[in-house]
């Protein structure tokens, strides 16, 4: 096969009308009927396959065969095909005078001379004649048969020649037969076709693309898949993509011949090419130049149009327009698309880098002032690289904004950096390199940190805007580099900036406060004051000075709820986003949070941005984990840290190795937890808000370690640092009670209690799963068994509220406890058995199970001694079973609807209980009620 060089093709196929044909003329021929024959097509429909299949076939007969071949670079030579026609006829004696004659350079310079036309028309008719006077000899002794291939390409004066001979073999033993390609008008002979059909011996006969069963043929001649269903699919696929071109049908089945050695044979849409893009590349140079430079110009464009394509080359439409049925007939763009993606990439290899760029370039410029998708004209302005025209830089800076709108941050990386080497603008070039730093360091910080030292000396120079400015210490301080960061903030600011100064030192003193300081405020030398802009970022301020005032009321979470509800995910809301679900975290609205983060974590899978990808997982694992579901926690604290690796998290990365740590530590998983508490993280973490959960987590881990001393540090640590960064938010993290577990612990009940109570009071009613814990181990200090249960029953309540599961069991079961130690045996099954389900929606078998397990602190309150039967217990066994429960929950204080919750009854139950009661104890009220019910069991 030879795809990428000639029309060949094997065997034969859809061609047997032409070989008919071919036939019946020369027999006419040898018995003295002469005749011409044009064989037109498009390029690659072979042509020169049919001719020279027609040559082989007379082989064997005693015919003469004079062939010639014209080419586009021969064109200039006067008398070149003749010349190859009649120079096997040299050898002969009798012949060889009149070729040397011929083509004799005197006879050339006349006809190429300035001399007047009869001179001209003299020579040419002189030789003319010379050459058919030999022909008739030779036809006189043999059947002549004269193929020219490519007759198109052919000199002027070999053209005037074949058309001398053409008139005159009607009656002559000699057949001519004219290979030529269809197309665009070729307008050098426009009178050539009018005059050669004219005569009643020449005919013509066109060959077009291969049907679907020739290429089926042609399949099956390769064997390249078995017959049956394969060979069919295989055969639609490759004629699909091809049109039926014999050439490219060639060269793609060589391609799929190299591919079947594989297990698996690719679709052909996908194949990688070779030989197909090469018979791509002959198709095109043996074009003619029209279609050439305009399939050239379709190639350029993704959506090629007769418009677009016209006015790029700076051609008229019409003459676009009429080049569309060549495209389409020779398979290479068929309604301006090409059947192949192999078949554009292969006709853009062949321009030069420069010339490459040049059409890129003016394709984007088009595009744009068509008002065409940014994306469009960005696409060819990167394919064309630098040096750009200027106005690039602002539509590379619009396609990456909508790149990143719609999650392709690769794509923005690539417009951003070639903005930024196509301006030659100092400060453009800062602006757009803190953008790209910001981009790549959501999917690629190494490639971010690299533009460091280039903004730092930037800002040195006073070409770094605030804003950016502003971005880049919050990166930098992400990374530890706490020094840089001080120099950005030791900058002065002027008055323009003052807003983006509010903005940053609010998120600086929530969460690295001692940094906070050391921005200057800004200069007001007018006494006009400014305005924090209004959106997403103000709002998140806002949370920002509300969690370092410890101030996180209503209005303020419900603004960082509207800010949840109203905000697509994008480059601008992501860092406000995760700022408001932090409120409602410290807030105990779990609930609320964790429906939001599932939705920003839904949106943000569809993005490419593996860092805040990393850091809305860990926030949805601290949501999990104060909501009790340690699996759950766990899963989303892995999938932050495969998401970044743990040396390029950074500060930040206390927060998921926290996580980590804290639900592997209440799952009783201590070497899970060992082997997080190991993992390295910047010495800088102990200057963020972030660190502090560390901290108080790694102290949990101590605890459980029986390390006390250690867990007391890391408390006490935890409560310094909060206390002078005023950052005491009750919900943060519950430091005053990881010390009081520790004096629980020590049986150090009048420490514990003051710690426990100070909790109590700084939640001050409005943090419920705070309040909750607090509660519990307030619980564990009380002096007496109906205290200690009111405070468990109002832990629950609180703990109930706030969602957290895990706590809540815990709480549930020291109930559970309480109540056994009470007497009160039935109600101590009771919450014991609802403290198993609730752990097990904690963690799955024996690892719920587990997290009820008693505490690792002594009971505060000795159990009660058997009391001696009263003298008034004939009254007391005249109440029923379900009496006796109830009556004895309301003497221990619990209201009607804490009752029913306990005892799974409805409150109008518990009303008609309580009736029957005081009218058998002959009592008025609960008051009335005899203690005696709080040490008599219920058990009947």
């Amino acid at each position: 096969m030879c795809a990428a060089t000639g029309d060949c093709m094997s065997p034969m196929v859809d061609r047997d009308q032409q070989r008919d044909l071919l036939d019946s003329m020369f027999m006419d021929c040898a018995s003295g009927k002469g005749g011409v024959l044009v064989v037109s097509g498009p390029v690659g429909t072979g042509k020169s396959v049919v001719l020279q299949e027609f040559a082989n076939r007379i082989f064997q007969s005693d015919a003469v065969v004079l062939s010639a071949s014209a080419s586009r670079v021969e064109r200039a030579l006067p008398f070149e095909i003749l010349a190859q026609i009649f120079q096997p006829l040299a050898g002969a004696p009798q012949h060889r005078a009149e070729v040397v004659r011929m083509i004799s350079s005197d006879v050339c310079t006349t006809v190429l001379s300035d001399a007047a036309t009869e001179e001209v028309e003299r020579a040419y008719g002189e030789v003319f004649h010379d050459l058919w006077l030999m022909l008739v000899r030779e036809a006189a002794e043999h059947p002549v048969v004269i193929t020219v291939d490519d007759v198109h390409h052919a000199d002027d004066s070999s053209l005037r020649g074949l058309l001398f001979l053409a008139r005159r073999l009607k009656f002559v033993r000699c057949l001519m037969v004219l290979s030529e390609q269809t197309g665009p008008p070729h307008r050098q002979h426009p009178l050539m076709h009018a005059e050669l059909f004219s005569q009643s011996h020449c005919r013509r006969v066109r060959l077009g693309p291969l049907t679907l069963d020739g290429v089926g043929r042609l399949v099956a001649a390769r064997d390249i898949v078995p017959d049956g269903p394969a060979l069919v699919e295989l055969a639609a696929q490759c004629h699909a993509a091809t049109g039926g071109n014999p050439l490219l049908v060639s060269g793609l089945l060589d391609d799929l011949a190299v591919a079947s050695s594989s297990d698996t044979l690719p679709a052909v849409q996908s194949l990688v090419t070779g030989s197909f893009g090469e018979a791509v590349i002959s198709c095109l140079h043996r074009s003619h130049p029209e279609i050439q430079q305009i399939v050239t110009g379709a190639a350029i464009f993704e959506a090629p149009t007769p418009q677009r394509v016209a006015a790029l080359l700076d051609l008229d439409e019409n003459t676009v327009r009429r080049c569309e049925p060549a495209l389409t007939v020779t398979g290479l763009l068929p309604d301006w698309r090409p059947r192949h993606p192999a078949i554009r990439q292969a006709v853009l290899t062949q321009l030069s880098p420069r010339e490459n760029g040049r059409l890129h370039v003016r394709a984007a410029a088009l595009l744009r002032d068509e008002r065409a998708p940014i994306e469009q004209a960005a696409f060819h302005l990167l394919a064309a690289g630098v040096p750009l025209p200027t106005w690039a830089v602002s539509v590379l800076q619009s396609a990456a904004t909508e790149a990143l709108a719609n999650g392709r941050r690769l794509d923005a990386v690539r417009c951003l950096e070639l903005a930024r080497e196509t301006t030659s603008d100092d400060v453009e070039r800062a602006a757009l390199t803190a953008r790209l730093t910001l981009v790549e360091w959501r999917g690629n910080q190494p490639a971010a940190e690299r533009h460091f030292p280039e903004l730092m000396a930037a800002a040195g120079a006073g070409r770094l805007s605030w804003h950016d400015t502003a971005a880049l210490v919050r990166l930098l301080l992400w990374h530890g580099r706490l020094a840089e960061a001080g120099e950005l903030l030791d900058r002065p600011v002027a008055p323009a900036e003052a807003a983006g100064t509010a903005l940053l030192r609010g998120w600086l003193a929530s969460s690295y406060p001692r940094l906070a300081t050391r921005l200057p405020a800004a200069s007001d030398d007018d006494g006009n004051g400014f305005a924090l802009p209004h959106g997403p970022a103000n709002i998140a301020a806002e949370i920002c000075a509300a969690v370092q005032l410890g101030e996180l009321d209503e209005q303020c979470l419900h603004r960082a709820e509207q800010l949840l509800e109203s905000c697509e995910l994008d480059e601008d809301t992501r860092e406000p986003m995760l700022t408001a679900l932090c409120a409602l975290i410290y807030a105990d609205r779990l609930d609320v949070a964790s429906r939001h983060c599932d939705e920003v974590l839904r949106q943000q899978a569809a993005r490419r941005a593996p860092t805040w990808r990393a850091a809305f997982a860990a926030c949805r694992g601290e949501i999990a984990l104060r909501r009790g579901d340690l699996v759950l926690a766990k899963r989303h604290a892995h999938l932050a840290l495969a998401g970044v690796a743990t040396d390029r998290w950074g500060v930040a990365g206390g927060w998921p190795l926290s996580v980590l740590l804290l639900a592997a530590t209440e799952s009783g998983d201590l070497d899970e937890a060992a082997a997080a508490v190991v993992q390295p993280l910047p010495e800088a973490v102990l200057n963020s808000r972030l660190g502090m959960h560390y901290l108080y987590a790694r102290g949990r881990y101590f605890l459980a370690r029986g390390r006390d001393q250690l867990a007391l540090d890391d408390f006490r640590l935890c409560g310094e640092l909060l206390a002078e960064w005023k950052l005491d938010l009750p919900g943060l993290v519950q430091w005053r009670l990881g010390i009081a577990e520790v004096h629980l612990r020590a049986g150090e009940l009048d420490q514990a209690r003051q710690l426990t109570q100070a909790q109590l009071d700084h939640a001050s009613g409005r943090y419920p799963r705070t309040a909750g814990l607090a509660l519990r181990l307030h619980a564990a200090t009380a002096s007496d068994l109906p205290e200690q249960i009111r405070l468990l029953d109002e832990a629950e309540e609180a703990l109930t509220a706030a969602g957290d599961l895990l706590h809540r069991a815990q709480v549930v079961m020291d109930l559970s406890r309480a109540y056994a130690r009470s007497g009160a045996g039935d109600v101590a099954r009771v919450q014991e058995s609802r403290a198993r389900e609730l752990a097990r929606r904690c963690a799955p078998g024996d690892a719920g199970l587990a997290l009820l397990a008693a505490p690792p602190w002594p009971e505060s309150v000795p159990a009660p001694e058997p009391a001696p039967v009263p003298h008034d217990s004939v009254v007391l066994d005249d109440l029923s079973e379900s009496e006796r429960r109830v009556a004895a929950l309301a003497v221990q204080g619990h209201t009607n609807r804490q009752i029913a919750r306990r005892l799974y009854i409805t409150v109008s139950t518990v009303e008609q209980h309580l009736t029957s009661t005081y009218r058998k104890l002959k009592v008025h009220r609960r008051a009335d009620l005899p203690d005696i019910l709080t040490l008599v069991g219920t058990d009947g």
